[in-house]
């Protein structure tokens, strides 16, 4: 698999599709996201949403990766306009970063049509449950919309000193 992308667009698609948003979905347990590269596109597929964006591709492919990972290894190719990504039989390459597809928990698969829509691992995410909120009560008294105050009607004590 060998594609070159605009890097911006790219950083962009990313952010819509992934599915990494709440802070236990992020790390290593994290979800998938399925790279499907092929003629002239890149097919981004999160577990609820996808894209699709433009993309030089030389060698068609699909990839597993875990999407918090990619998401931060992005931001230290700065200045680049264009990234170029080639995954080997062992290897994702991406700049001067080279990471072991096995390590990172990577599948690649040469033929996009014999891939699976979904990671084979069945990485699924959890709903969170709904969480019932109670209203707060106001404390104290409500003014009324015609009544015009400067200070709230407390009980103030004013003395006055013996000598003035």
């Amino acid at each position: 698999m060998l594609f070159v992308i605009d890097k911006p667009h790219f950083q962009r698609v990313i952010a819509i599709v992934r599915d990494d948003r709440r802070k236990k979905d992020q790390g290593l347990a994290g979800p998938f996201l399925r790279l499907e590269a092929r003629d002239d596109f890149l097919k981004l597929d999160g577990l609820e949403v996808s894209g699709k964006i433009p993309a030089t591709v030389y060698e068609p492919g699909v990839l597993f990766l875990k999407a918090t990972l990619f998401r931060r290894l992005l931001p230290t190719f700065k200045g680049e306009k264009c990234l170029t990504i080639q995954v080997t039989g062992d290897e994702l390459l991406m700049g001067y970063v080279r990471l072991p597809l096995e390590a990172n928990e990577m599948l690649l698969y040469p033929n996009p049509n014999q891939a699976p829509p979904v990671h084979p691992g069945g990485n699924t995410l959890e709903k969170p449950a709904p969480v019932k909120r109670k209203r707060k009560r106001r404390r104290g008294r409500r003014w009324c919309a015609g009544q015009l105050t400067l200070w709230p009607d407390f009980d103030i004590e004013v003395s006055q000193d013996d000598n003035g």
